[in-house]
C-alpha cells in the first residue's frame, strides 16, 4: 500500500515534505485537500456487556410491571428516583426487558433469552448514545455503568464486564466520494450495500434504519460489512441530523470541535467504523491484555480507528496499490481522545498564501519536477494546477508581473521539456 508525500505550500517552496500538509504528491501527481475540514471525531456509540446473576427482586418487579401494563419503571421506590421507559421484548431482541431514558441517552437490555434467569449468564447490555458519551468523562461513564451505585449493580449480583463494542465516527466537509468508489475500495467484507439516502439511525441495527430516497444527484451512502465484525458506514450526516431532529446538538458539537470555524452552509458527511465486541476482545488477546470494558478500550481508540481504515480503505487506482490521499488524511490526522476530558485538539488552520507569495514560484517549480516524473502532458498539468486551492494566487502572482495564464502555460511547457532534457525528471 503506497502512500503520498505530503507538502504544504511553504514546505513545497523548499522542496521539503510536511507531514501536516494538505498537498498530496504521488503517482497521480498532486491532490489538494486544503478545503477538507474535519469537524468531528467522536465515540458515537458504546455497547457494554455484563455477565452475572440477575437479582431476583428486580426480576419479580419487572414481571409485575409487565403484567400490569406499566410503562414507567424505577429501580427503587424512593421519591424522586429516575424513571425509565419499560418494555417487554421478544426473542428476536435476545433480551427479555428494555429500559430506556432518552433524556439521559441510555438503553438497558436485560435478561438473556439464551440463559435461565436463575443462572449466571450474559444478561445485561447497556447502550450509550452520542449525547451521553460527549457529556461525560471516561471515569464518570464507567461510574454510571459499573461504579458502587452503577446500573450493572442494580440488575446483577456480582456483575462482570464481558465485552464492549464501539462505534467511532469522523465527520468532515469539503470532500465528495468518487463515483467509482466501490471499484476503488478494498475490504475483506463480502457485503457492500449502497443507498441513495437514509431516514434515521437508531442504536439497535443500522440495516433496519436505512431507507432510500431522492435521485441520482444525491451522494451515495454505503454500508460495508457485517455487524458481527468490522462494519463501515459512509453517509450524509447533515441529512440524518435533520431527520432525527438533532440539528442543534450536532451544530454545537461541530462548532466546539472546530473552535468555532464550522460552516453550517456546507454539507457534513460521516465515516463510521463499528467494531463488534469480539473484534475488540481479539485485539486484547493479541496484545496480551484484557479489553472487556469501555474504560480499558479508551487508550486504544485511535489505534482501533487506524486498524479499521487499513482493513477497509479507499484507493486512488483500480489496482488498489496506492492509498487515496483522503483516506491517508483520515489515517494520519484523525485522533480519538478521551471523551468529555476537554483535551486540546490538534487542528491545523488553512494557510494564507498572501504573506508568502514569493514562495509560489519555488513551489510551482518543485511541483513541475514531480509532474515531469509522472510524464504528464502540458494539458494534464494545467488541469491539475487548476484544482489547487491556491491556483488563484498563482494567477494573481503572474498578473502582478504583467503576465497571463497563457504565459503560465508556456512556462509549464518549457519547464517540462527542460526537465526531461537535462534529467531532472529521471
Amino acid at each position: 500500500m503506497k502512500t503520498s508525500i505530503r507538502y504544504s505550500l511553504e514546505s513545497l517552496s523548499k522542496n521539503l515534505p510536511d507531514p501536516q500538509g494538505r498537498l498530496f504528491a504521488g503517482d497521480f501527481g498532486f491532490i489538494d485537500l486544503s478545503n477538507v475540514e474535519i469537524v468531528g471525531a467522536s465515540v458515537d456509540t458504546v455497547r457494554q456487556l455484563f455477565f452475572g446473576l440477575p437479582i431476583p427482586d428486580v426480576i419479580e418487579r419487572l414481571e409485575r410491571y409487565a403484567k400490569a401494563g406499566e410503562i414507567l419503571f424505577s429501580f427503587t421506590d424512593k421519591p424522586g428516583t429516575q424513571k425509565w421507559h419499560f418494555t417487554r421484548m421478544g426473542k428476536v431482541a435476545r433480551y427479555r426487558f428494555k429500559l430506556q431514558s432518552n433524556d439521559e441517552g441510555i438503553v438497558i437490555l436485560f435478561g438473556s433469552f439464551f440463559n435461565k434467569m436463575d443462572k449466571p449468564g450474559q444478561h445485561l447490555k447497556i447502550e450509550l448514545s452520542p449525547h451521553f458519551i460527549s457529556q461525560h468523562s471516561t471515569e464518570t461513564i464507567w461510574e454510571r455503568l459499573h461504579g458502587e451505585y452503577g446500573l450493572s449493580r442494580f440488575l446483577l449480583d456480582d456483575p462482570e464486564p464481558k465485552g464492549c463494542a464501539v462505534h467511532l465516527a469522523c465527520d468532515y466537509q469539503g470532500f465528495t466520494l468518487p463515483k467509482d468508489f466501490i471499484y476503488k475500495f478494498s475490504t475483506y467484507s463480502r457485503t457492500i450495500r449502497a443507498y441513495d439516502g437514509l431516514n434515521n439511525i437508531d442504536l439497535s441495527d443500522i440495516s433496519e434504519a436505512i431507507a432510500t430516497y431522492g435521485g441520482d444527484d444525491l451522494s451515495k451512502n454505503y454500508l460495508i460489512g457485517r455487524a458481527a465484525s468490522v462494519q463501515f458506514c459512509l453517509y450524509d450526516k447533515s441529512y440524518e441530523v435533520i431527520k432525527s431532529d438533532k440539528l442543534d446538538y450536532f451544530h454545537r458539537e461541530w462548532s466546539a470541535y472546530t473552535l468555532g470555524d464550522f460552516d453550517n452552509t456546507v454539507p457534513v458527511r460521516r465515516i463510521e467504523a463499528r467494531l463488534h465486541h469480539q473484534v475488540i476482545r481479539e485485539f486484547g488477546i493479541g496484545m496480551d491484555k484484557t479489553l472487556e470494558s469501555f474504560i480499558d478500550i479508551v487508550p486504544y481508540l485511535s489505534d482501533i480507528w487506524r486498524y479499521a481504515l487499513t482493513k477497509n480503505r479507499l484507493n486512488s487506482d483500480d489496482q488498489h496499490e496506492h492509498l487515496h490521499p483522503f483516506w491517508q488524511l483520515l489515517l494520519e490526522d484523525v485522533f480519538f481522545y478521551v471523551p468529555g476530558k476537554g483535551s486540546l485538539l490538534n487542528r491545523k488552520k488553512k494557510e494564507s498564501v498572501a504573506p508568502i507569495a514569493k514562495n509560489l514560484g519555488l513551489a510551482l517549480g518543485n511541483m513541475l519536477t514531480i509532474y515531469a516524473r509522472q510524464h504528464m502532458t502540458v494539458k494534464q498539468v494545467m488541469q491539475q494546477l487548476r484544482l489547487l486551492t491556491f491556483y488563484p494566487e498563482i494567477i494573481s502572482y503572474y498578473r502582478s508581473r504583467n503576465l497571463t495564464e497563457s504565459d503560465l502555460r508556456e512556462y509549464v511547457e518549457k519547464s517540462l521539456c527542460l526537465r526531461h532534457l537535462i534529467g531532472k525528471a529521471a
